[in-house]
């Protein structure tokens, strides 16, 4: 018999190290024996503790309830029950189970971030409901009121560009009027705009755009419309001379392919009071209107007449307004959407991407004809040249040199660098290894 409980015991801490080491299956083999031979022994609970802790409940379900009949103020098998409850979807009960928890021990880590958990998921819960009241055609307009006021108070994720819920809960959250956000509330385009990637670049210059009439230059087809709105701007315009206002197409920036979309940016203008999309450029505006903030994302190495385009932003600027973009430096890796757009999809016996990977293309430039790509659609500005024109026109607050990925880096030889200074000494390591600028600059 000693020799039976000896073994057992030894067991029992072989198991204990294994569960707690992570090693799933050593510990089943030494604690699923004795948790089975006796489910109140604490084998029960380690060995619940590794398989959920692996996302595997379904073996904790028949130790729990016995275990704790025995061991009811056990805070580690209490925040276990509150899992085994969240994934049945009865989080009464799972809050029930972390009271208890928290009750016995207040600073029981997995405890607490469970009952995070459950506090997400209550908030994800009541958005859900309040966005059916919301699309509910037999709902009255004050019900539906009282539902987007219910978002405004619900903080969305801090990743919500990456969430249709999510951006929807930031639509109204970041709203600067309630009333008119839900009249201009149009949740399959909401989605559309997480879909396809337009919801990134408006969070990342949120705190500059919430509240503000934004006007986008250089806008494609109206794909950034609703990512501004979600991320609180008042007001959207949409500007770009080569819009097409009826086509049902747009560019999805995930996976660099066109897609279908279900409206065109002539639709999505004429119903969206908050949204205005002109197949115009920034002269043609002039003396229409002023706009808080200015922005252009990758727009401004495509203007071949930038500097008539910043006058054009520095009178459309309202007092203490304010200019942002995000400039794609043309003396990176490949050259402004040149094939291949990174190292990860170079074919090395593809001519055409020899030609521009490694800075190729800065050798080569001058001599492609004058109607290629690199003449007629890029306006090949230097860094120095950009902020320098930039200055011209307005104050720069921010002008930040991003880096291209480690990737790309590793590939910038001592070779390349001699060959290019040898042909244009004034090129700096730091330029060739920029992928892009983002500013902010203020009107003058």
């Amino acid at each position: 018999m000693t020799v039976k409980v000896t073994a057992s015991l030894d067991n029992f801490e072989l198991g204990k190290k294994a569960a707690l080491d992570g090693e799933i299956d050593k510990a089943r083999d030494f604690l699923r024996p004795i948790a089975d031979a006796n489910p109140y022994h604490p084998a029960a609970f380690f060995l619940c503790q590794i398989e959920s802790r692996k996302g595997i409940l379904n073996n904790c379900d028949k130790y729990c309830l016995t275990f704790l009949s025995k061991h009811p103020q056990h805070a580690g098998m209490r925040t276990i029950s509150a899992l085994l409850h969240i994934a049945k979807g009865d989080l009464r009960q799972a809050e029930v189970e972390l009271k208890i928890a928290l009750n016995t021990n207040p600073k029981h880590r997995r405890a607490l971030n469970i009952h995070q958990q459950v506090v997400w998921l209550r908030r994800q819960e009541e958005a859900r409901n309040a966005l059916e009241i919301i699309t509910a055609a037999e709902a009255s307009k004050l019900t539906k009121l009282k539902a987007a006021r219910r978002l405004k108070k619900i903080c969305p994720a801090d990743d919500w560009d990456n969430h249709e819920l999510q951006a929807k809960v930031a639509y109204f959250h970041n709203s600067v009027n309630i009333k008119q956000s839900l009249k201009s509330f149009e949740p399959e385009l909401i989605e559309k705009a997480v879909e396809l990637g337009y919801c990134t670049w408006p969070k990342k210059i949120q705190r500059h755009v919430k509240g503000k009439h934004v006007l986008d230059v250089g806008c494609g087809f109206g794909g950034y419309a609703f990512g501004y709105l979600c991320a609180g701007a008042k007001s959207y315009t949409g500007i770009d001379p080569a819009m097409s206002l009826s086509e049902k197409r747009m560019r999805n920036k995930r996976i660099r392919q066109w897609v279908e979309v279900p409206r065109s940016a002539q639709e999505i203008a004429s119903s969206i009071e908050d949204i205005e999309l002109l197949q115009t450029s920034t002269h043609e505006l002039l003396g229409q209107n002023t706009y808080d903030v200015v922005c252009l994302h990758n727009v401004t190495e495509h203007l071949l007449d930038i500097k008539n385009v910043f006058s054009d932003i520095a009178k459309l600027l309202a007092k203490n307004g304010k200019l942002i973009f995000l400039h794609h430096n043309f003396y990176g890796w490949s050259g402004h959407h040149m094939t291949p757009h990174n190292p990860s999809v170079l074919d090395t016996k593809n001519p055409e991407h020899l030609k521009f990977c490694d800075w190729n293309h800065i050798s080569i430039v001058e001599d492609l004809p004058a109607d290629h790509y690199l003449h007629t659609n890029l306006n090949q500005l230097r860094i120095g040249e950009m902020q320098k024109l930039t200055e011209d026109f307005f104050k720069i607050k921010t002008w930040e040199l991003r880096p291209s990925p480690d990737s790309v880096l590793k590939r910038l030889t001592p070779e390349i660098i001699e060959k290019i200074q040898g042909a244009l000494p004034d090129f700096t390591t730091e330029e060739l290894e920029t992928n892009a600028v983002f500013c902010i600059a203020n009107a003058r």
